[in-house]
């Protein structure tokens, strides 16, 4: 895998806010109106200053055709709510070249941002559940399927999908973010953050964070915000260490794949089931 008013007002989002005793800590900022339908993931585009958010609009593995993609600020405004739609329960999604890889169940959909409409369906054969998407800089696709029948990485080079990465260290893989010719993996398997070399496939254990990691943001000094789909936000350090940043478990309110903005160290939480998109600001 990465908020995420329709003329309403913008929310204050404070009572799900946990700051604990830690160098970095997120503030609230806003929380859109329950506007979304079951939002699953966040992304900033910096080429067209948007922010885009996957709608599943039903249950996570039914095709049902009612799925689409909403287009807002990174302030928060709507631009518009079903801003490309005939998708089935769209998940993870990327940026590269103005266009939107966004992961579809077993097929991978590539969207025109500037026609607004899907130009081109890659169907990974076998898939079963794919989740997250990154792109290299070099344009190569991946895609995360966390089945447990089907845990593998698939990559598409442009022409073809296949499986990339599969093994007894992929196991019900999910977050996906790429940074330098490394494609960092959150497993739900394992519970662990793996960096994985995309040109020799060698695979180095980040940290061990005991549970599925869902959003997996890598910060410019090394460090990585990740989300627990249950609810949880925690920030861990390049060394491995691990820090709950906000928890919303007991309230029932989920965090999936996280968005984020540089320019103002803002954290986009898509909630899935509460249907919205909150923002936080991470500081220090």
């Amino acid at each position: 895998m990465n908020l995420r008013k329709l003329g309403m007002g913008i929310l204050f989002f404070w009572a799900a806010w946990t700051a604990v005793g830690t160098a970095q800590h997120l503030s609230p900022v806003r929380a859109s109106e329950p506007v979304f339908r079951v939002p699953e993931s966040v992304c900033y585009d910096a080429g067209s200053g948007m922010v885009f958010i996957s709608n599943i609009n039903g249950k996570p593995a039914e095709k049902n055709g009612q799925g689409f993609i909403s287009r807002m600020t990174p302030n928060g405004k709507i631009i518009k709510l079903k801003w490309v739609t005939g998708l089935d329960a769209p998940k993870g999604i990327d940026v590269f070249k103005g266009r939107l890889f966004v992961s579809d169940i077993d097929r991978l959909r590539i969207v025109s941002i500037s026609k607004g409409e899907i130009v081109k369906t890659v169907v990974a054969a076998n898939a079963r559940f794919l989740n997250d998407v990154a792109v290299d800089d070099r344009g190569m696709v991946y895609v995360s399927d966390m089945s447990g029948s089907n845990s593998a990485i698939y990559r598409y080079d442009g022409k073809t999908m296949a499986p990339w990465l599969t093994g007894a260290e992929i196991k019900s893989p999910n977050g996906l973010f790429y940074h330098d010719g490394i494609l960092y993996v959150g497993n739900s398997g394992d519970g662990a953050i793996k960096a994985v070399d995309v040109h020799s496939k060698k695979i180095r254990v980040v940290a061990n964070v005991g549970h599925g990691i869902d959003g997996l943001i890598r910060l410019q000094n090394g460090d990585f915000v990740i989300s627990d789909w249950s609810g949880k936000i925690e920030y861990v350090t390049k060394e491995g260490k691990v820090t709950v940043l906000l928890n919303t478990t007991d309230k029932k309110i989920n965090a999936a794949d996280l968005g984020f903005v540089p320019e103002q160290s803002l954290v986009l939480v898509p909630t899935f089931f509460d249907n919205r998109v909150t923002a936080y600001r991470l500081k220090k």
